[in-house]
């Protein structure tokens, strides 16, 4: 949770991932990676629908016409890799799932995940603040 409450961000992505793995994930925090690239996909373009700045000019999300692979790679090396590197989440290529650490998800009550998600959005409003 701490670190939900102190998320630095180059880029959306961090809160954007988290969106998607509650939005998708299972009972036992796994999600599927392509469920992950619809919801990024889904996001970006939706902010590029409403006019709003989509994200900064060398992210492939702001440049648009960029294939699923190629979004898969950009979450799996950035937003993720900050994931696994602290243990939280992992991913198993075999299965094309990410999984939050049983741990970590067993001990999230609702009311957190709630929590979660409006940390998300508040940092998300304060990034693409920013970077106006």
């Amino acid at each position: 949770m701490e670190m939900v409450e102190q998320m630095d961000m180059s880029y959306s992505y961090k809160p954007v991932l988290l969106k998607a793995v509650l939005q998708y994930a299972d009972k036992q925090g796994r999600v599927k990676i392509e469920d992950i690239v619809a919801y990024f996909k889904a996001y970006y373009e939706d902010r590029r629908v409403k006019g709003l700045k989509v994200e900064k000019q060398n992210s492939i999300f702001a440049k648009g016409g960029y294939t699923d692979k190629e979004a898969e790679h950009n979450i799996l090396s950035n937003p993720f890799k900050r994931f696994e590197d602290m243990n939280m989440m992992r991913h198993t290529k075999t299965l094309g799932i990410v999984e939050v650490d049983s741990t970590v998800w067993k001990k999230l009550s609702d009311d957190e995940k709630v929590h979660i998600l409006s940390v998300c959005d508040k940092k998300l409003d304060e990034y693409y603040e920013r970077i106006k």
